[in-house]
């Protein structure tokens, strides 16, 4: 089993948005979307949290513990390999480990990192990191986010790029292919990596499922259609939505999401 790509992560991280913090033990060990928004609370009771051994009463923010568990779901539930992409970390606790953690090569502040999707951002308030998120989307004016631990829920949300309250950026280790023995990614001018392969499907009208809903979300945030259904469907307005995205990222206008339309996509080039 190779370790977890940025579009594996993410798209997992999306399945969480709308779960929100529990005020007791009841229902923080489901992953069900339809325990959600049951038993609602802020004593810090969460699935993350259960994940990471790292519950209630230790008063633990879970903000880092939900990129986390999306990157362990991510590699298919193996702390091992999440700990890998993690730079070693697990469970991931706090705004600044992974950062601390990573090489300089993948890591840079705000105003010197050019995010993408599956980025770990790290905020700060007086110079004191307080919180994360997992970027999934950027444009030319702002960052895209879902984190947990935001209102005590997880949610979406977007920043500008050049908001003081963005602290720095971090590049998980990530594979860079598909298979067991994933190849070393290259690195853009901007210490960021870029696929040679990235194991995802080819989409087109009629396909479904959270691959989709990446792609639709990218195309929301790009200001392409702004009314756009985030729902997981390939239908005629999501392939409307396809095909000017590729016309801004320069790519052949076909309509269907093959390898260059994610590379382009993941690499976040104008």
């Amino acid at each position: 089993m190779g370790k977890c790509t940025a579009a594996q992560a993410v798209a997992a991280m999306d399945y969480w948005v709308g779960y929100m913090e529990k005020a007791t033990s009841a229902y923080a060990t489901s992953r069900d979307k339809s325990v959600f928004t049951r038993n609602a609370g802020h004593n810090n009771w969460t699935y993350a949290g259960h994940i990471s051994g790292l519950n209630g009463g230790t008063g633990a923010a879970w903000c880092a513990m939900q990129d986390g568990l999306a990157i362990y779901e991510a590699c298919g539930n193996n702390k091992t390999l999440a700990k890998e992409v993690l730079w070693g970390v697990w469970p991931y606790t706090n705004a600044g480990q992974v950062y601390d953690a990573a090489p300089a090569s993948m890591k840079g502040k705000r105003g010197s990192w050019k995010p993408q999707p599956g980025d770990i951002i790290d905020f700060q308030q007086g110079g004191v990191r307080v919180h994360t998120a997992m970027v999934y989307a950027v444009d030319d004016k702002y960052v895209y986010t879902d984190e947990g631990n935001s209102s005590d829920m997880c949610k979406r949300r977007s920043y500008l790029l050049t908001d003081t309250y963005i602290c720095e950026y971090v590049r998980p280790n990530y594979a860079a292919a598909s298979g067991d023995d994933p190849a070393l990614p290259e690195k853009d001018q901007y210490g960021a990596v870029v696929y040679r392969d990235i194991g995802l499907h080819e989409l087109s009208k009629g396909c479904a499922g959270p691959e989709v809903k990446t792609i639709q979300r990218i195309i929301y945030a790009r200001g392409i259609n702004k009314s756009l259904d985030v729902d997981g469907a390939f239908g005629p307005a999501t392939k409307t939505g396809v095909i000017a995205l590729q016309r801004q990222l320069g790519l052949s206008q076909d309509g269907i999401v093959g390898k260059d339309t994610w590379l382009k996509v993941l690499r976040e080039l104008d």
